[in-house]
């Protein structure tokens, strides 16, 4: 698996994973990062060249998102969602990026303390599938900036795919508790 750092094009693919429940971040026909999920969208497990991470989902009201190094009881960062799809990404060393829609049917993105876009992820409506077959795009993750700074995309990619998911799978739930209730 080779570092984002590494990387000479802005450009990658998220791409449905040989592993049921799994996808791949790729480019150049290259894995920079995996994500696999591990129980009923409350745990998944991240690997990219910089380390093995943990992204948990906790609360039931006051849901937030915690990532770990695998194996660790310690959160490095933590994720608090707002309304409508929003949130604030707050890493243990207090960098903090705000996850936003962007403007234009453009995606979404992580946004800097300097209201740089970061990360933008741009994913493909037409293709949302419950379970895709291997290799399918299912979005692009765009990255900002030089390689040199790069160091936290791998993490800020991952964490945006998973939002989408989970907003994703939020809705298929509550579209079930819906129609279950004789709703429209």
């Amino acid at each position: 698996m080779r570092a984002l750092a590494e990387l000479q094009n802005d450009v990658l693919e998220w791409r449905a994973s040989e592993t049921p429940g799994g996808f791949d971040l790729t480019a150049g026909g290259e894995v920079f990062a995996t994500l696999a999920w591990s129980d009923a969208e409350t745990l998944a497990t991240v690997e990219t060249a910089e380390g093995h991470w943990t992204l948990k989902r906790v609360g039931n009201f006051a849901q937030h998102i915690t990532l770990r190094e695998e194996g660790s009881h310690t959160d490095l960062a933590e994720f608090k969602p707002h309304a409508f799809g929003r949130g604030r990404l707050t890493f243990k060393d207090g960098a903090e990026f705000r996850w936003t829609h962007l403007p234009h049917e453009q995606g979404t993105a992580f946004i800097d303390a300097s209201d740089r876009t970061v990360v933008q992820l741009q994913t493909l409506p037409e293709l949302v599938v419950h379970t895709p077959p291997a290799g399918l795009v299912l979005g692009r993750m765009i990255l900002r900036g030089t390689p040199g700074a790069r160091n936290r995309c791998s993490i800020l990619a991952v964490l945006g795919w998973t939002l989408h998911l989970l907003s994703l799978h939020d809705a298929h739930l509550e579209e079930e508790v819906l129609l279950g209730a004789g709703l429209p």
